[in-house]
């Protein structure tokens, strides 16, 4: 896939008027977005967490997590982002462009809306959904 940047608005989830617009590189095979630790502490994000992430060249290495608000366009949806070290990538990953409901369109190199995926159920609550997984095996 081609490599290439969006501008996104990175936010606080608890203070939407704290926000910033950003580059970050569309990587659908990251998980989590990364955005600049420098940046987190000025909008007032904290880490909740720390795990340990493999890189490309098989290595690990440990980073925070936090909750933050991206929007693209008039998509917006919380995500926990990874709090970047100094050399990161700014990346936005598959899990926020889940949470946006967009995909990579590498041809046009942007994001585009993408079909969304519901386990539907009808009437009846559990016992429909516990039918329909029985006729239909994941």
């Amino acid at each position: 896939m081609g490599v290439f940047d969006v501008k996104v608005v990175v936010f606080n989830l608890l203070d939407a008027s704290k926000s910033m617009e950003i580059e970050l590189v569309v990587d659908t095979g990251a998980t989590y977005p990364v955005i600049p630790l420098g940046l987190a502490e000025e909008l007032g994000i904290r880490a909740v967490e720390t795990r340990t992430f493999v890189l490309a060249d098989d290595s690990r290495i440990e980073r925070e997590l936090g909750w933050a608000g991206l929007k693209y366009g008039d998509r917006a949806s919380p995500s926990l982002v990874i709090l970047g070290g100094r050399d990161d990538v700014p990346i936005l990953g598959a899990l926020a462009l889940e949470g946006l409901g967009l995909e990579a369109d590498p041809a046009a190199r942007s994001l585009r809306p993408t079909a969304q995926f519901l386990l539907g159920a009808r009437e009846g609550g559990s016992e429909t959904v516990e039918r329909v997984l029985v006729q239909n095996p994941l």
